[in-house]
């Protein structure tokens, strides 16, 4: 077969597997990073169960003091005998308490694995997005090296223009995979600020009611007005602990996003709550859920710097990945340009010399 008969028949093929090429060419690069992605949230998830362990075994033994007192007839005979009431009353609820609070710190801790795990799907399908799309590029690449071999095969000497294109063709790709997977991992960063900004939320929210909630304990809420305000706080120290969580997540992304400040919640002190329960604890709780609110606040707003610092960021390196593109497509144009010229030089007969007839 005539080179001119390759070139015609090699063209359309040509251009199709280096189009191929262009659209799958990040999933090499975006696998590796979503590879220390999962193995990061792997980590975490083995962290968190070594803690929910340790947390099951504390509430396991609060369940059981506070058994103790809840369920022994005896002891509440006694205590009544010795006109002990009110104290047997005093360390039941003590008990109660404490066993309530362990609890809470155990399904806060379940309902951060759980968060991980979520994570951990999602990172998971898009793994087999792009391994599904790597395969696919490796299938072209094989395809294409085929292609060439079959009219290029070994080194062409006679050929420069073509091996400098060629040479030009692998820089741009190689600047356009790692333009593109920098864009992937900012954009996955906003993605994990965007998240911790709406639990952010959810913690100012909490922190709001349980300063309400103390106010009322000021003049006199009762028992029930306290364990509204220390659910609240509660659900505050959840949220808050998510925001920590995905800014980290975060930073392990992008290495331009910095960390946020720790944020005290104020849960108070069970013995001197029940104990020393008073005008004057119930204020010095009042200021210290104030104390937290102005963290908290400060710290929201220095998350939603971060968010639009990591949203500029990604969107100039958006204009790169874009801009690599352009010149990843204008290489493989000159490269396909100079191999059509190559072609049609190889093709093109001699022209006739009457000078030598």
């Amino acid at each position: 077969m005539s080179a001119q008969q390759l070139l015609i028949q090699a063209a359309s093929k040509n251009a199709e597997l280096l189009q191929g090429l262009i659209e799958t060419a990040h999933a090499s690069s975006a696998l590796q990073q979503s590879q220390a992605y999962l193995s990061d949230l792997d980590r975490e998830i083995n962290k968190c169960d070594a803690h929910i362990k340790r947390l099951e075994s504390k509430t396991k033994a609060e369940l059981a003091d506070h058994k103790k007192y809840a369920e022994s007839t005896a002891r509440r005979f006694m205590h009544h005998a010795v006109g002990k009431k009110e104290k047997f009353a005093e360390k039941a609820s003590k008990e109660e308490r404490e066993y309530v609070e362990a609890l809470a710190e155990e399904n806060q801790a379940k309902s951060r694995r759980e968060e991980w795990v979520r994570n951990r799907d999602e990172a998971r399908k898009h793994h087999a997005e792009l391994e599904g799309i790597n395969s696919t590029h490796r299938r072209l690449q094989a395809e294409l090296d085929a292609l060439y071999n079959s009219i290029f095969a070994g080194p062409t000497p006679a050929f420069p223009d073509e091996d400098r294109k060629e040479w030009a063709l692998r820089q741009a790709s190689d600047a356009f995979n790692e333009a593109k997977r920098r864009h992937e991992a900012e954009a996955q960063a906003v993605r994990c600020l965007q998240d911790a900004d709406e639990f952010m939320a959810q913690a100012l929210h909490s922190l709001t009611e349980a300063r309400s909630q103390s106010q009322m304990d000021m003049f006199g809420g009762g028992t029930l007005t306290d364990m509204m305000e220390r659910n609240a706080l509660s659900r505050a120290q959840g949220a808050t602990d998510k925001v920590q969580m995905l800014v980290s997540q975060a930073q392990r992304l992008s290495p331009d996003t910095q960390g946020l400040g720790k944020i005290e919640i104020a849960h108070g002190h069970v013995m001197s709550d029940i104990m020393f329960d008073n005008i004057f604890t119930d204020m010095e709780q009042h200021d210290r859920i104030k104390d937290s609110q102005v963290q908290a606040q400060k710290e929201a707003r220095n998350l939603k710097d971060l968010l639009a610092r990591a949203q500029q960021r990604s969107g100039q390196l958006l204009q790169g990945a874009n801009a690599a593109l352009a010149r990843l497509e204008t290489s493989r144009k000159e490269l396909q340009q100079v191999r059509q010229d190559t072609f049609e030089k190889v093709a093109r007969p001699p022209a006739y010399d009457e000078s030598a007839a």
